[in-house]
């Protein structure tokens, strides 16, 4: 089974090297299952850097874990061909019981047939006074019932009426010249009417009643038709005539109401069904068909199952989440987790990093950490504390720090540090709605929607340069997520202060912050967004 362990929206490096560093520890410890790191956004470029320098890939994009009908589809154990009898399909419909069956042909789906098809070949018999033409194949004749062919006919398949000879020769061929079309002709030995249907060169002749086809006293050598002989008696011959229909009779011409792409999430796909007519619906990647769906399939809803790392509110994880079955959560945020069925394993810390508590889950399991996560899991911890220097940073943190620097054989922890951020220093570069999103947490708080994000730098020399472009895109983000305050924290991890650009707000008078121009504030000393931002946003917005 695939689980997949995911940090949040808008990922940063701590998340994502989370998620990377357990699932390689799960995947140790639980064969049974196979942990897949994903992301639920574009990495930044310091994340993009550190992964690069490992040879490392990133975790896969995750956009969504709703339910989807892939998830559900079926795969045949039955099929039959198009030029199978009806016979044979209703033999499988009798025996088997499934609720619908494909017609593949020689490796291509062709359709999706139900009883509900087999009920109209015979209802459509009495839809009215005129006689029913039948689809006949000569092939499916012997297959159905059991004889010889004494001559075959063209070998096509013919439609025709079907006419019993029972009745008095002048009746039969008065019959024989009202019919609109020729009929097969289904009789026992009655030369005289024989002759006629030579004559009248019918598509086709089944004999019953003969014991000894060479006895026969006809010379079928003109006949353009087939003649079959029947061991059978009339009645039965008649039935399973009728049987020998083949399946390329009952299906839909146009089936294109039955398709569904195998990408159609779970309820819409259940919805759809509901409201038709049909038994299954045929499932479809592209043009190619990967199987098919009954109404059984959406008797339970399956839930994906995820590990939440580095958050644990609904809000910030995975769009469908409430769809998803939790079962681990490995955080060190404030808890607000979805409301669960069952007891589920978390780990909760108030600590620097979550990559501190994914080394911990190391040593509980006693799973030796090698040199590349070490590496992967310093990278996050250093990335959340800019470089032990946080507020947020615990001396656990640096003890831990420490130990993965031994691991990993790393020589200097400031050279270390510093080539996490150098990459993502130079902003000019960047386009700024992608800096401002990518480390972006949103926030509710007294009837205010506001978001903060926040990005690491090196220096802080360019800002007058680079400004009015990120102020812009700040509105930009403001207005394209209906927030109403809009902010980014742009820290210089190596003197250790930052500066707040904003959009505007009532609030901002009140901020102890100094004000450098429009949108422009001074933060020395403030390296958390956690723990020293927010709570001062949060203050202004109680008072």
């Amino acid at each position: 089974m695939k689980i997949y362990i995911t940090g949040h929206r808008n990922p940063d490096m701590d998340s994502v090297c989370a998620a990377y560093a357990y699932a390689a520890l799960k995947n140790k410890i639980d064969e049974k299952n196979q942990y897949i790191p994903v992301m639920l956004g574009q990495a930044n470029r310091n994340t993009r850097s550190v992964f690069a320098s490992l040879s490392l890939p990133l975790p896969q994009f995750l956009h969504d874990v709703r339910p989807r009908v892939g998830e559900v589809q079926k795969q045949p154990v039955y099929s039959i061909s198009s030029s199978d009898p009806l016979f044979i399909l209703m033999d499988i419909f009798h025996r088997r019981k499934p609720t619908v069956i494909p017609v593949i042909d020689d490796g291509v789906y062709k359709g999706l047939l139900s009883a509900d098809d087999i009920n109209g070949f015979f209802l459509r018999e009495n839809s009215g006074a005129i006689r029913q033409r039948y689809l006949l194949s000569e092939d499916n004749i012997e297959r159905v019932i059991e004889g010889e062919f004494l001559k075959h006919g063209s070998g096509g398949d013919v439609r025709a009426p079907y006419m019993i000879g029972a009745m008095e020769y002048q009746v039969y061929l008065s019959r024989l010249e009202r019919l609109p079309e020729k009929p097969v002709l289904i009789i026992g030995d009655r030369k005289k009417h024989l002759e006629a249907a030579i004559e009248n060169q019918l598509p086709g002749i089944v004999l019953t009643g003969v014991t000894d086809p060479s006895k026969l006293e006809i010379d079928f050598s003109s006949f353009r038709g087939f003649v079959y002989v029947s061991f059978l008696d009339t009645a039965e011959t008649l039935r399973l005539l009728r049987l020998s229909t083949p399946v390329s009779d009952i299906m839909h011409q146009d089936d294109s109401e039955m398709r569904i792409d195998g990408d159609m999430l779970f309820d819409d796909a259940k919805k759809k069904l509901q409201e038709s007519d049909w038994r299954g619906f045929s499932v479809f990647s592209g043009d190619v068909w990967t199987g098919f769906v009954t109404r059984r399939c959406f008797l339970d809803k399956p839930r994906q199952k995820m590990i939440l790392v580095d958050h644990n509110e609904a809000e910030q994880s995975v769009p469908g989440i409430e769809d998803a079955e939790i079962i681990e959560i490995l955080d060190h945020h404030r808890l607000s987790p979805p409301r669960m069925k069952s007891p589920i394993y978390i780990v909760s810390e108030p600590l620097g990093s979550t990559c501190t508590i994914i080394y911990e889950q190391f040593r509980k399991w006693g799973v030796e950490i090698d040199p590349v996560v070490a590496k992967v899991l310093l990278s996050g911890l250093a990335s959340d504390t800019v470089m032990l220097k946080s507020p947020t940073t615990t001396s656990y943190d640096v003890h831990v720090a420490k130990r993965l620097v031994e691991i990993g054989g790393v020589e200097d922890f400031g050279d270390f540090c510093r080539s996490i951020f150098s990459d993502g220093s130079s902003l000019s570069s960047q386009d700024p709605e992608s800096v401002i999103t990518s480390d972006m947490k949103s926030y509710n708080e007294k009837g205010i929607h506001f978001a903060i994000g926040q990005v690491e730098v090196t220096t802080l020399e360019e800002l007058r340069e680079i400004k009015d472009r990120y102020l812009d895109a700040l509105e930009y983000v403001k207005l394209a997520n209906a927030l109403d305050w809009c902010m980014l924290l742009i820290t210089d991890v190596i003197k250790e202060n930052s500066v707040l650009l904003t959009t505007h707000s009532d609030k901002l008078r009140d901020l102890v912050y100094d004000r450098i121009s429009d949108g422009v504030y001074s933060l020395p000393g403030v390296l958390s967004r956690k723990k020293q931002l927010l709570p001062e946003i949060l203050r202004v917005l109680e008072d």
